[in-house]
Protein backbone atom coordinates (compact mmCIF):
# COMPACT_ATOMS: atom_id res chain seq x y z
CA UNK A 1 0.00 0.00 0.00
CA UNK A 2 2.48 2.67 0.96
CA UNK A 3 4.45 1.49 -2.34
CA UNK A 4 1.51 2.32 -4.27
CA UNK A 5 1.28 6.00 -2.93
CA UNK A 6 4.62 6.66 -3.56
CA UNK A 7 3.78 5.81 -7.25
CA UNK A 8 0.48 7.81 -7.50
CA UNK A 9 2.66 10.59 -5.70
CA UNK A 10 5.28 10.22 -8.11
CA UNK A 11 3.32 10.39 -11.11
CA UNK A 12 1.24 13.09 -9.73
CA UNK A 13 4.14 15.29 -9.42
CA UNK A 14 5.11 14.84 -12.87
CA UNK A 15 1.57 15.09 -14.38
CA UNK A 16 1.96 17.13 -17.52
CA UNK A 17 4.98 14.34 -18.66
CA UNK A 18 2.81 11.94 -17.04
CA UNK A 19 -0.39 12.21 -18.83
CA UNK A 20 1.09 12.50 -22.33
CA UNK A 21 2.83 9.38 -21.48
CA UNK A 22 -0.23 8.16 -21.13
CA UNK A 23 -2.34 9.16 -23.62
CA UNK A 24 0.60 8.12 -26.08
CA UNK A 25 0.13 4.63 -24.63
CA UNK A 26 -3.96 5.18 -25.00
CA UNK A 27 -3.96 5.30 -28.73
CA UNK A 28 -1.56 3.14 -29.62
CA UNK A 29 -3.14 0.53 -27.49
CA UNK A 30 -6.59 2.03 -29.48
CA UNK A 31 -4.89 0.99 -32.88
CA UNK A 32 -4.10 -2.16 -31.73
CA UNK A 33 -7.56 -3.12 -30.30
CA UNK A 34 -9.19 -1.71 -33.19
CA UNK A 35 -7.46 -3.60 -35.90
CA UNK A 36 -8.32 -6.66 -34.02
CA UNK A 37 -12.00 -6.22 -33.33
CA UNK A 38 -12.60 -4.76 -36.69
CA UNK A 39 -11.01 -7.93 -38.41
CA UNK A 40 -13.39 -10.09 -35.90
CA UNK A 41 -16.00 -8.43 -37.07
CA UNK A 42 -15.51 -8.39 -40.87
CA UNK A 43 -15.50 -11.80 -40.21
CA UNK A 44 -18.24 -12.55 -38.02
CA UNK A 45 -20.35 -10.08 -40.52
CA UNK A 46 -19.80 -12.26 -43.53
CA UNK A 47 -20.32 -15.46 -42.17
CA UNK A 48 -23.54 -14.10 -40.59
CA UNK A 49 -24.50 -13.39 -44.34
CA UNK A 50 -25.48 -16.99 -44.77
CA UNK A 51 -26.61 -19.26 -42.44
CA UNK A 52 -28.31 -22.44 -43.40
CA UNK A 53 -26.82 -22.63 -47.25
CA UNK A 54 -25.37 -25.76 -48.13
CA UNK A 55 -24.36 -25.09 -51.66
CA UNK A 56 -24.06 -22.21 -54.07
CA UNK A 57 -24.64 -23.16 -57.72
CA UNK A 58 -23.60 -20.82 -60.69
CA UNK A 59 -21.89 -21.00 -63.85
CA UNK A 60 -18.36 -22.13 -64.54
CA UNK A 61 -16.23 -19.54 -62.75
CA UNK A 62 -14.06 -19.45 -59.28
CA UNK A 63 -16.16 -20.20 -56.12
CA UNK A 64 -15.00 -17.00 -54.61
CA UNK A 65 -16.38 -14.55 -57.49
CA UNK A 66 -19.28 -17.08 -56.85
CA UNK A 67 -19.88 -16.47 -53.27
CA UNK A 68 -19.05 -12.90 -53.39
CA UNK A 69 -21.75 -11.52 -56.04
CA UNK A 70 -24.33 -14.71 -54.66
CA UNK A 71 -24.31 -13.55 -51.00
CA UNK A 72 -22.69 -10.38 -50.59
CA UNK A 73 -23.35 -8.79 -54.15
CA UNK A 74 -19.92 -8.30 -54.63
CA UNK A 75 -19.13 -8.25 -58.50
CA UNK A 76 -21.02 -9.65 -61.15
CA UNK A 77 -21.25 -13.47 -62.51
CA UNK A 78 -19.39 -14.35 -65.12
CA UNK A 79 -22.06 -16.02 -67.01
CA UNK A 80 -25.91 -16.82 -66.76
CA UNK A 81 -27.09 -20.68 -66.16
CA UNK A 82 -30.53 -21.72 -67.96
CA UNK A 83 -33.81 -21.92 -66.08
CA UNK A 84 -34.01 -26.09 -67.44
CA UNK A 85 -30.64 -26.04 -65.45
CA UNK A 86 -32.19 -24.60 -62.20
CA UNK A 87 -35.59 -27.07 -62.49
CA UNK A 88 -32.94 -29.94 -62.37
CA UNK A 89 -31.21 -29.43 -59.55
CA UNK A 90 -34.32 -28.45 -57.86
CA UNK A 91 -35.55 -31.49 -59.15
CA UNK A 92 -32.86 -33.44 -57.77
CA UNK A 93 -33.39 -36.40 -55.13
CA UNK A 94 -30.40 -34.93 -52.84
CA UNK A 95 -32.32 -31.07 -52.66
CA UNK A 96 -34.21 -30.18 -50.04
CA UNK A 97 -35.16 -26.42 -51.74
CA UNK A 98 -33.67 -24.26 -54.33
CA UNK A 99 -34.01 -20.64 -54.82
CA UNK A 100 -32.94 -18.67 -58.10
CA UNK A 101 -31.55 -15.60 -58.19
CA UNK A 102 -31.33 -13.08 -61.15
CA UNK A 103 -29.44 -9.93 -60.99
CA UNK A 104 -28.34 -7.09 -63.37
CA UNK A 105 -30.73 -4.33 -62.52
CA UNK A 106 -30.36 -1.74 -59.78
CA UNK A 107 -32.39 1.25 -58.23
CA UNK A 108 -30.45 4.50 -57.39
CA UNK A 109 -27.52 2.27 -56.95
CA UNK A 110 -29.05 -0.35 -55.38
CA UNK A 111 -28.97 -4.20 -56.58
CA UNK A 112 -31.74 -5.82 -57.66
CA UNK A 113 -32.48 -9.16 -57.08
CA UNK A 114 -34.99 -11.47 -58.98
CA UNK A 115 -36.09 -14.23 -56.85
CA UNK A 116 -38.96 -16.45 -55.78
CA UNK A 117 -41.11 -16.29 -52.56
CA UNK A 118 -39.09 -19.31 -51.35
CA UNK A 119 -36.37 -16.41 -50.73
CA UNK A 120 -38.18 -14.90 -47.66
CA UNK A 121 -38.81 -18.73 -46.37
CA UNK A 122 -35.48 -20.47 -46.96
CA UNK A 123 -32.52 -17.93 -46.55
CA UNK A 124 -31.28 -17.50 -42.87
CA UNK A 125 -28.86 -15.46 -41.30
CA UNK A 126 -26.50 -15.28 -38.69
CA UNK A 127 -27.63 -18.10 -36.44
CA UNK A 128 -30.17 -19.42 -38.62
CA UNK A 129 -32.50 -16.68 -38.34
CA UNK A 130 -35.48 -16.04 -40.54
CA UNK A 131 -36.24 -13.08 -43.06
CA UNK A 132 -39.14 -11.12 -41.11
CA UNK A 133 -40.95 -8.07 -42.70
CA UNK A 134 -41.17 -4.62 -40.31
CA UNK A 135 -44.14 -3.72 -42.97
CA UNK A 136 -45.88 -5.48 -45.32
CA UNK A 137 -45.39 -9.36 -46.87
CA UNK A 138 -43.52 -10.78 -49.93
CA UNK A 139 -44.61 -9.86 -53.48
CA UNK A 140 -47.91 -11.94 -54.99
CA UNK A 141 -48.03 -10.11 -58.64
CA UNK A 142 -45.27 -9.58 -61.18
CA UNK A 143 -44.80 -5.80 -60.64
CA UNK A 144 -44.46 -5.91 -56.78
CA UNK A 145 -41.35 -5.39 -54.80
CA UNK A 146 -40.09 -5.88 -51.54
CA UNK A 147 -37.21 -3.67 -49.92
CA UNK A 148 -34.51 -4.41 -47.88
CA UNK A 149 -34.48 -2.19 -44.69
CA UNK A 150 -31.34 -0.04 -45.42
CA UNK A 151 -32.88 1.00 -49.06
CA UNK A 152 -36.55 1.76 -47.47
CA UNK A 153 -34.99 3.98 -44.91
CA UNK A 154 -32.03 5.84 -47.11
CA UNK A 155 -34.76 6.40 -49.44
CA UNK A 156 -37.46 6.98 -47.32
CA UNK A 157 -39.80 4.11 -49.22
CA UNK A 158 -43.09 3.05 -47.65
CA UNK A 159 -45.66 0.89 -48.72
CA UNK A 160 -47.84 1.29 -52.32
CA UNK A 161 -44.44 3.36 -53.23
CA UNK A 162 -43.93 3.24 -57.20
CA UNK A 163 -39.77 2.72 -58.33
CA UNK A 164 -38.58 2.48 -61.31
CA UNK A 165 -35.68 0.15 -62.25
CA UNK A 166 -32.73 0.79 -64.32
CA UNK A 167 -30.83 -1.17 -66.15
CA UNK A 168 -27.35 -1.94 -64.79
CA UNK A 169 -25.68 -1.90 -61.35
CA UNK A 170 -24.69 1.70 -61.71
CA UNK A 171 -26.30 4.32 -59.47
CA UNK A 172 -26.79 6.57 -62.87
CA UNK A 173 -28.51 4.61 -65.94
CA UNK A 174 -29.71 5.98 -69.08
CA UNK A 175 -31.96 2.55 -69.89
CA UNK A 176 -34.68 2.96 -67.47
CA UNK A 177 -37.52 0.62 -67.48
CA UNK A 178 -40.53 3.29 -67.11
CA UNK A 179 -43.15 1.56 -68.99
CA UNK A 180 -43.11 -1.37 -66.15
CA UNK A 181 -42.79 0.50 -62.67
CA UNK A 182 -42.79 -1.51 -59.51
CA UNK A 183 -45.06 -0.96 -56.47
CA UNK A 184 -43.43 -1.49 -52.64
CA UNK A 185 -45.71 -4.19 -50.97
CA UNK A 186 -42.85 -5.13 -48.35
CA UNK A 187 -39.86 -3.70 -46.30
CA UNK A 188 -37.80 -6.44 -44.60
CA UNK A 189 -36.86 -5.99 -40.94
CA UNK A 190 -32.94 -4.73 -40.87
CA UNK A 191 -30.35 -8.18 -40.62
CA UNK A 192 -26.57 -6.08 -40.83
CA UNK A 193 -26.40 -7.90 -44.23
CA UNK A 194 -26.17 -7.02 -47.47
CA UNK A 195 -29.89 -8.17 -47.67
CA UNK A 196 -30.43 -5.11 -46.07
CA UNK A 197 -29.43 -3.31 -49.28
CA UNK A 198 -31.57 -5.07 -52.27
CA UNK A 199 -34.12 -4.81 -54.24
CA UNK A 200 -36.46 -7.92 -54.39
CA UNK A 201 -38.61 -8.32 -57.61
CA UNK A 202 -40.84 -11.47 -58.58
CA UNK A 203 -38.02 -14.02 -60.94
CA UNK A 204 -40.54 -13.96 -63.91
CA UNK A 205 -40.01 -9.74 -63.95
CA UNK A 206 -36.66 -9.61 -64.73
CA UNK A 207 -37.84 -11.67 -67.96
CA UNK A 208 -40.78 -9.35 -68.35
CA UNK A 209 -38.60 -6.27 -68.41
CA UNK A 210 -36.07 -7.26 -70.60
CA UNK A 211 -38.32 -9.03 -73.12
CA UNK A 212 -40.67 -6.54 -74.64
CA UNK A 213 -43.01 -9.11 -76.17
CA UNK A 214 -43.92 -10.28 -72.43
CA UNK A 215 -46.71 -10.39 -70.99
CA UNK A 216 -48.71 -9.99 -67.67
CA UNK A 217 -50.29 -13.18 -67.64
CA UNK A 218 -49.71 -16.39 -65.74
CA UNK A 219 -49.40 -18.57 -69.22
CA UNK A 220 -46.60 -15.76 -70.72
CA UNK A 221 -45.05 -15.66 -67.11
CA UNK A 222 -44.54 -19.44 -66.82
CA UNK A 223 -42.73 -19.44 -71.01
CA UNK A 224 -40.69 -16.26 -69.93
CA UNK A 225 -39.37 -18.55 -66.74
CA UNK A 226 -38.18 -21.33 -69.00
CA UNK A 227 -36.49 -19.04 -71.54
CA UNK A 228 -34.16 -16.15 -68.73
CA UNK A 229 -31.41 -17.08 -67.64
CA UNK A 230 -30.21 -16.88 -63.90
CA UNK A 231 -27.16 -15.76 -62.40
CA UNK A 232 -27.64 -18.34 -59.51
CA UNK A 233 -29.03 -20.90 -57.35
CA UNK A 234 -29.00 -21.54 -53.76
CA UNK A 235 -29.63 -24.80 -52.59
CA UNK A 236 -30.13 -26.66 -49.37
CA UNK A 237 -30.09 -30.49 -48.71
CA UNK A 238 -31.94 -33.02 -47.39
CA UNK A 239 -28.88 -34.93 -45.77
CA UNK A 240 -26.05 -32.73 -45.30
CA UNK A 241 -23.93 -35.71 -44.88
CA UNK A 242 -24.15 -36.58 -48.60
CA UNK A 243 -23.26 -32.22 -49.35
CA UNK A 244 -19.81 -33.65 -50.90
CA UNK A 245 -21.88 -35.99 -53.41
CA UNK A 246 -24.33 -33.63 -54.31
CA UNK A 247 -21.61 -31.10 -54.84
CA UNK A 248 -19.68 -33.33 -57.26
CA UNK A 249 -22.66 -34.43 -59.20
CA UNK A 250 -23.49 -30.55 -59.63
CA UNK A 251 -19.91 -29.54 -60.45
CA UNK A 252 -20.05 -32.54 -63.58
CA UNK A 253 -23.24 -31.45 -65.08
CA UNK A 254 -23.51 -32.50 -68.35
CA UNK A 255 -26.08 -30.08 -69.66
CA UNK A 256 -23.90 -27.15 -68.84
CA UNK A 257 -20.68 -26.07 -66.94
CA UNK A 258 -21.43 -25.50 -63.56
CA UNK A 259 -19.50 -24.53 -60.26
CA UNK A 260 -21.28 -25.57 -56.93
CA UNK A 261 -19.94 -24.80 -53.74
CA UNK A 262 -19.69 -24.91 -50.24
CA UNK A 263 -20.10 -21.85 -48.59
CA UNK A 264 -17.85 -22.18 -45.73
CA UNK A 265 -15.21 -23.25 -47.55
CA UNK A 266 -15.19 -20.54 -49.87
CA UNK A 267 -14.86 -18.30 -46.38
CA UNK A 268 -12.68 -20.29 -45.07
CA UNK A 269 -10.67 -19.48 -48.99
CA UNK A 270 -11.25 -16.08 -48.48
CA UNK A 271 -9.75 -15.69 -45.13
CA UNK A 272 -6.50 -16.77 -45.98
CA UNK A 273 -5.93 -14.91 -49.00
CA UNK A 274 -6.27 -12.23 -46.16
CA UNK A 275 -4.70 -13.92 -43.94
CA UNK A 276 -1.45 -11.62 -44.90
CA UNK A 277 -3.15 -8.65 -44.89
CA UNK A 278 -4.23 -9.37 -41.41
CA UNK A 279 -0.91 -10.20 -39.89
CA UNK A 280 0.86 -6.68 -41.05
CA UNK A 281 -2.03 -4.92 -39.86
CA UNK A 282 -1.16 -6.92 -36.50
CA UNK A 283 2.36 -6.21 -36.65
CA UNK A 284 2.06 -2.39 -37.45
CA UNK A 285 -0.33 -1.85 -34.37
CA UNK A 286 2.34 -4.09 -32.17
CA UNK A 287 5.13 -1.85 -33.56
CA UNK A 288 3.17 1.67 -33.13
CA UNK A 289 2.60 0.16 -29.14
CA UNK A 290 6.18 -0.66 -28.39
CA UNK A 291 6.98 2.78 -29.89
CA UNK A 292 4.81 4.15 -27.25
CA UNK A 293 6.62 2.47 -24.72
CA UNK A 294 9.72 3.01 -25.62
CA UNK A 295 8.83 7.10 -25.27
CA UNK A 296 7.51 6.33 -22.09
CA UNK A 297 11.07 4.67 -20.92
CA UNK A 298 13.06 7.70 -22.48
CA UNK A 299 10.41 9.77 -19.99
CA UNK A 300 11.47 8.10 -17.32
CA UNK A 301 15.38 8.20 -17.99
CA UNK A 302 15.16 11.82 -18.44
CA UNK A 303 13.36 12.15 -14.98
CA UNK A 304 16.01 10.57 -13.50
CA UNK A 305 18.25 13.10 -12.99
CA UNK A 306 15.27 15.62 -11.55
CA UNK A 307 14.09 12.61 -9.55
CA UNK A 308 17.74 12.66 -7.64
CA UNK A 309 16.50 14.36 -4.22
CA UNK A 310 13.50 12.67 -4.30
CA UNK A 311 15.40 9.10 -4.08
CA UNK A 312 17.76 10.75 -1.59
CA UNK A 313 14.87 11.60 0.56
CA UNK A 314 13.53 8.33 0.28
CA UNK A 315 17.18 6.49 0.62
CA UNK A 316 17.44 8.67 4.03
CA UNK A 317 13.86 7.50 5.44
CA UNK A 318 15.19 3.86 5.27
CA UNK A 319 13.91 3.01 1.73
CA UNK A 320 15.92 -0.30 0.26
CA UNK A 321 17.68 -0.26 -3.12
CA UNK A 322 15.00 -2.49 -4.76
CA UNK A 323 12.15 -0.29 -3.47
CA UNK A 324 13.51 2.36 -5.43
CA UNK A 325 13.69 -0.26 -8.44
CA UNK A 326 10.15 -1.14 -7.90
CA UNK A 327 9.05 2.40 -7.68
CA UNK A 328 10.33 2.92 -11.21
CA UNK A 329 8.58 -0.08 -12.54
CA UNK A 330 5.23 0.35 -10.27
CA UNK A 331 5.05 4.11 -12.60
CA UNK A 332 5.82 2.38 -15.73
CA UNK A 333 2.51 -0.61 -15.35
CA UNK A 334 0.15 2.12 -13.57
CA UNK A 335 0.67 4.24 -16.58
CA UNK A 336 0.40 1.45 -19.27
CA UNK A 337 -2.49 0.04 -17.70
CA UNK A 338 -4.18 3.59 -17.39
CA UNK A 339 -3.65 4.13 -21.06
CA UNK A 340 -5.25 0.34 -21.92
CA UNK A 341 -8.17 1.24 -20.04
CA UNK A 342 -8.55 4.46 -21.48
CA UNK A 343 -7.91 2.90 -24.84
CA UNK A 344 -10.90 0.30 -24.18
CA UNK A 345 -12.91 3.23 -23.20
CA UNK A 346 -12.12 5.23 -25.99
CA UNK A 347 -12.97 2.27 -28.49
CA UNK A 348 -16.24 1.52 -27.00
CA UNK A 349 -17.32 5.10 -26.83
CA UNK A 350 -16.23 5.45 -31.10
CA UNK A 351 -17.92 2.43 -31.99
CA UNK A 352 -21.30 3.24 -30.20
CA UNK A 353 -21.38 6.45 -32.03
CA UNK A 354 -20.67 4.23 -35.47
CA UNK A 355 -22.36 1.48 -35.15
CA UNK A 356 -26.02 2.69 -36.17
CA UNK A 357 -23.95 4.84 -38.79
CA UNK A 358 -22.83 1.95 -40.25
CA UNK A 359 -25.97 -0.36 -39.94
CA UNK A 360 -27.76 2.49 -41.54
CA UNK A 361 -25.53 2.75 -44.26
CA UNK A 362 -23.38 -0.07 -45.07
CA UNK A 363 -25.21 -2.81 -43.35
CA UNK A 364 -22.61 -3.64 -41.40
CA UNK A 365 -23.04 -5.32 -37.35
CA UNK A 366 -20.26 -3.44 -35.48
CA UNK A 367 -20.55 -4.94 -31.77
CA UNK A 368 -20.14 -2.31 -29.04
CA UNK A 369 -18.02 -3.88 -26.86
CA UNK A 370 -14.68 -6.14 -27.64
CA UNK A 371 -14.12 -9.40 -27.30
CA UNK A 372 -12.91 -9.13 -23.41
CA UNK A 373 -9.94 -11.96 -23.81
CA UNK A 374 -8.67 -9.95 -26.28
CA UNK A 375 -8.34 -7.46 -24.92
CA UNK A 376 -6.86 -8.93 -21.74
CA UNK A 377 -4.65 -10.83 -23.77
CA UNK A 378 -3.11 -7.50 -25.13
CA UNK A 379 -2.72 -5.59 -21.77
CA UNK A 380 -0.55 -8.39 -20.52
CA UNK A 381 1.37 -7.95 -23.61
CA UNK A 382 1.42 -4.44 -22.88
CA UNK A 383 2.44 -4.86 -19.21
CA UNK A 384 4.84 -7.04 -19.87
CA UNK A 385 6.52 -5.20 -22.93
CA UNK A 386 6.76 -2.27 -20.34
CA UNK A 387 7.75 -4.04 -17.39
CA UNK A 388 10.99 -5.07 -19.93
CA UNK A 389 11.49 -1.68 -21.14
CA UNK A 390 11.45 0.05 -17.99
CA UNK A 391 14.09 -2.10 -16.53
CA UNK A 392 16.83 0.18 -18.04
CA UNK A 393 15.61 3.62 -15.78
CA UNK A 394 14.79 1.14 -13.12
CA UNK A 395 18.26 -0.60 -13.34
CA UNK A 396 19.46 2.97 -13.10
CA UNK A 397 17.81 4.09 -10.11
CA UNK A 398 18.57 1.02 -8.43
CA UNK A 399 22.44 1.61 -9.02
CA UNK A 400 22.79 5.09 -8.00
CA UNK A 401 20.81 4.52 -4.86
CA UNK A 402 23.56 1.84 -3.90
CA UNK A 403 26.35 3.80 -5.03
CA UNK A 404 24.88 6.70 -3.03
CA UNK A 405 23.31 5.00 0.01
CA UNK A 406 22.90 7.38 2.84
CA UNK A 407 24.41 10.24 0.92
CA UNK A 408 21.57 10.86 -1.04
CA UNK A 409 21.33 14.46 -1.50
Amino acid sequence: MMLMRLIVASIVARKTMALLTCFSIAISMLVLLSVAHIEAQVRHNFERSVSGVDLIVGSRTSQLNLLLFSIFKIGYPSNNLQWQSFATIKANPQVDWAVPISMGDSHQGYGVVGTTQDYFSQLKYADKQPLVFVTGKYFENDFDVVLGSSVAKELDYALGHEIVLAHGAGKVSFTQHKQHPFAVVGVLKATGTPIDRSIYIPIQSVEILHNPGAHQNEHEAEHADTNQTLSAVIVGAKNRVAILSLQRSLSQFEAEPLTAIIPGLALRELWQMMSTVELSLRVISILVLFASLIGMTTMLLASMRERRHELSVLRALGARPWLILLLVEGEALLLTFVGCILAYVLLCSGLYLLEPVLLSKYSFSLQVYPDGTLFINYVLLALVLATLLALLPAISAYTKSLKSGLSFG
